[in-house]
């Protein structure tokens, strides 16, 4: 073909045909923009299939991260409940004077559960991977990247609420070690409160400070694991609709 054209330039040319020339380069020239054209077309083709398929890929791993992240909710969601409903129960039962049913057994599992804390180990290696890659853009949905775009600053949120937790357990468990002796647990049915000081460890007030303070810090820890759930709930559906595109 580009023989033939350039024969046939060489004959326009001999022949001393000027219209016909000009109209013989016009039209090369158009060819060779269409050639562009075709090329650029097929290479934004090539370009757009290669990021719906790296779409594709950070939007599963994405789905693993929360699969999995949802798992480990689940356990803290149980936990922050099982602290806060401890603490609150024995809260309760001191500030009724309920002294005569906390014995052995009952005492110990409210006393210890209460100095508990939680604290989440999320499994965000998909997220993790799309945000450091600086590929977020590559999403077309406007609420999933904003959802991703938000996600270190709800890690934030709650590791701000699991240090409080924490701050107030440990504190409270150093308050407890005055009143106990771990080496009772070895008598059957025994509390590990030392005998002695067991009446002034349940009239303490400083103790009935820790019980209420815990109930109300972890039933807002509960809250927030409970909103973070739901929203990655909310994120796991569109992204499910995204991939079904």
């Amino acid at each position: 073909m580009i023989h033939f054209l350039r024969k046939f330039r060489q004959k326009l040319l001999g022949e001393k045909n000027l219209s016909q020339y000009l109209l013989y380069g016009i039209g090369e020239v158009v060819l060779v923009v269409i050639g562009i054209l075709i090329a650029l077309q097929f290479n934004n083709w090539n370009n757009e299939k290669k990021d719906r398929e790296k779409e594709a890929y950070y939007l599963k791993s994405i789905q693993t991260s929360i699969s999995l992240s949802q798992n480990e909710l689940d356990r803290v969601i149980s936990d922050a409940a099982s602290i806060s409903t401890s603490a609150d129960t024995l809260f309760k039962m001191l500030a009724h004077q309920k002294y005569e049913l906390l014995q052995g057994q009952l005492l110990d599992s409210l006393m210890f559960n209460a100095a508990d804390y939680s604290r989440i180990s999320l499994n965000d290696g998909g997220i993790r991977e799309i945000l450091n890659t600086g590929a977020l853009d590559i999403i077309r949905d406007e609420q999933i990247r904003i959802s991703l775009a938000s996600w270190d600053e709800h890690i934030h949120k709650i590791r701000k609420f699991e240090e409080e937790t924490q701050y107030y357990s440990r504190n409270y468990f150093k308050f407890l070690n005055d009143y106990i002796d771990i080496s009772l647990s070895e008598v059957e049915a025994s509390s590990v409160v030392i005998p002695a000081k067991r009446d002034d460890l349940l009239v303490n007030p400083e103790l009935r400070n820790y019980l209420g303070g815990i109930a109300i810090i972890h039933s807002g820890m509960h809250r927030r694991y409970m909103e973070e759930k739901m929203a990655l709930d909310t994120l796991s559906a569109m992204i499910d609709q995204q991939l079904k595109k």
